[in-house]
């Protein structure tokens, strides 16, 4: 479980929407198309006939009792992107309206569940997300965006600095050197290199030195979620330590 990984910065998943297909460099070893899919499939909680370049909405999940049970950070459609063009605009609204409603029964509670998305389509996220809440996001819910090498950062990461409130970056699979300085006006940064077997490419330590350096004298939370390319037994240690901080309020 998410909860009892440690280079994992979920306690658990929300996905009423699943589906996605291979968008940009980093997707090369999808650990959902390549991985989570089949097994789903053969589980029987998928239909066979799903396709990689499909988009489905489970209804079944697609409700506030299926999330109400989720607690600490909880990821909203891991399993496929929200922003995907062939998500509609009427899904995406019925996914956070959800989110909206069962944060606001916890908070009554005195429940203090986060709610994290992110996603590579960083334009559709910050014309929707800006759109749904021009004050900013709520306090319990975290937008992010993923980058993979600096010319993808150059072309998403201005999209997530229009988005107000709780942003984050989310460096995995780091393909090449990544220049930050531009961007830190953000909440948290989480990097990881690609896993996935011996192909897998590797990230040079100097990589995410570089960020590491960036962000820590600015006081952004860093996360590492591995250096290595074996998700089994992840190695986690960057120069003799691990970085596992998360921002003010969220905790697994």
């Amino acid at each position: 479980m998410a909860k009892n990984n440690a280079g994992d910065i979920l306690t658990g998943d929300w996905n009423p929407v699943v589906g996605c297909n291979k968008f940009s460099p980093g997707c090369r070893k999808c650990w959902w198309l390549d991985g989570i899919l089949p097994w789903q499939q053969r589980l029987g909680n998928l239909p066979n006939n799903l396709l990689p370049n499909q988009s489905i909405l489970i209804n079944q999940r697609m409700t506030i009792e299926s999330l109400k049970p989720k607690k600490g950070i909880v990821g909203v459609i891991q399993h496929g992107d929200l922003f995907w063009d062939k998500v509609n605009d009427a899904t995406v609204t019925q996914v956070l309206d959800i989110v909206d409603e069962v944060a606001a029964i916890k908070k009554k509670k005195g429940d203090p569940t986060k709610y994290i998305l992110w996603s590579k389509r960083a334009k559709r996220m910050a014309e929707f997300m800006t759109q749904r809440y021009p004050s900013g996001v709520p306090e319990y819910l975290a937008c992010g965006i993923s980058i993979e090498n600096q010319e993808l950062a150059d072309e998403r990461l201005p999209h997530l600095l229009r988005v107000k409130g709780h942003r984050f970056v989310m460096i995995e699979p780091m393909l090449g050197p990544i220049d930050l300085d531009k961007f830190l006006n953000v909440n948290w940064v989480v990097l990881g290199s690609e896993t996935g077997g011996d192909d897998a490419r590797p990230m040079d330590l100097d990589w995410a030195r570089t960020v590491r350096d960036q962000v820590v004298p600015r006081k952004i939370p860093f996360f590492v979620k591995q250096v290595g390319n074996n998700h089994r037994n992840p190695n986690r240690t960057l120069d003799g330590r691990t970085w596992d901080e998360f921002p003010e309020g969220f905790t697994k």
